[in-house]
């Protein structure tokens, strides 16, 4: 049996979760494709690089303190479980029972309300166990995910930011002194400076063949993972090929404006001792359709760089085919995958 391709996805909200759906099937091919149990996970013949079986580690944000996870981080003083509960979901077998049980979100008015039951089932993992860490394994396992999903920290961690001439303390707040100033987000940290990032993190970056950074929003889900001391660091010591996955649409109130190459630029103004590969950013157009009714939200498709963009001093500007269109315009997850491997094994 060949050697499983290590790779190591870093992210955060329904960015990460995308990719991992890509990834999935690669996951354990050798020992899945004969499980009745897993038919969403057995390895195609026709499948692109059919021949891929990965060991996947996923590292998520946890500066979250919005909606259900806020809530549940405020009362119960445990990690933000919201994005790490997609990416669970986005890992789980093919049992849609489990997968709709865990996205379950409770209506009413209620204390209950706007809850996430996968969220709950985390936080009452963690107090059973009263190890998050644990907590995560036995979520795992009931799910059926045949990869690791990790928080970057086990500590209890925020985002600062300046906007203009304010600062505003956390993400919600970030963001929405942002929208009401029209001001973009500067001199973003982690409070408090003395967090850790977690052993089992930097371990499995410092093993990895691929780190893939993103997609999902630039200083809300990407950033806040490289900002806690020690991983990017950990990732710039690695020996892995590493990948910024770019998103497809600007996101109003955090890129407005930004161009490909403002993307690239920020993620190493912000983290200057990270080190990237490669950048990869979508070639699909974008329907008239769907450009108007993001334009309403002040956001528009991100062109690909020019051929003068292509190398952004030690980073390569990759374009692939990526986008897909439905209610949103996201990633295609087996698109993606493939634009991943074909960087990896072929550029």
């Amino acid at each position: 049996m060949s050697t499983p391709l290590n790779l190591v996805a870093i992210g955060g909200g329904t960015g990460l979760s995308t990719l991992l759906t890509g990834l999935k099937p690669y996951l354990n091919a050798g020992q899945r494709a004969t499980d009745p149990l897993c038919p969403a996970i057995r390895l195609q013949s026709d499948l692109p690089f059919n021949h891929v079986e990965l060991s996947l580690n996923a590292i998520v944000t946890v500066t979250d303190d919005g909606k259900s996870s806020g809530r549940l981080r405020s009362e119960f003083g445990v990690l933000p479980p919201g994005d790490i509960r997609n990416c669970l979901v986005a890992l789980a077998r093919d049992d849609r029972f489990l997968k709709n049980l865990f996205r379950h979100r409770f209506t009413g008015k209620g204390s209950l309300g706007g809850h996430s039951l996968g969220n709950l089932i985390i936080v009452a993992l963690a107090q059973m166990n009263d190890n998050f860490l644990d907590a995560l394994d036995q979520a795992s396992a009931l799910l059926g995910c045949a990869a690791r999903v990790l928080p970057s920290t086990l500590d209890s961690v925020d985002l600062e930011a300046r906007i203009g001439n304010q600062m505003a303390y956390g993400q919600r707040a970030i963001k929405a002194l942002s929208a009401a100033r029209g001001l973009p987000i500067r001199n973003l940290a982690v409070t408090p400076a003395t967090a850790r990032a977690l052993p089992q993190a930097i371990e499995a970056i410092l093993a990895a063949d691929l780190i893939t950074l993103g997609p999902g929003s630039l200083f809300t889900s990407v950033m806040p993972n490289l900002l806690i001391p020690g991983l990017a660091e950990a990732i710039s010591q690695s020996k892995a090929k590493k990948i910024y996955i770019c998103n497809i649409m600007t996101e109003a109130d955090e890129t407005d404006e930004f161009s490909a190459a403002d993307h690239v630029s920020e993620l190493l103004r912000v983290c200057p001792t990270l080190k990237l590969d490669y950048a990869v950013f979508n070639s699909t157009p974008i329907s008239s359709e769907m450009q108007a009714l993001y334009a309403e939200e002040e956001a528009v498709a991100l062109a690909p760089p020019n051929h003068s963009l292509f190398a952004f001093g030690d980073v390569r500007f990759v374009c692939k085919p990526l986008a897909s269109e439905a209610r949103f315009v996201r990633h295609n997850p087996a698109n993606l995958a493939r634009a991943i491997f074909e960087i990896y094994y072929n550029a």
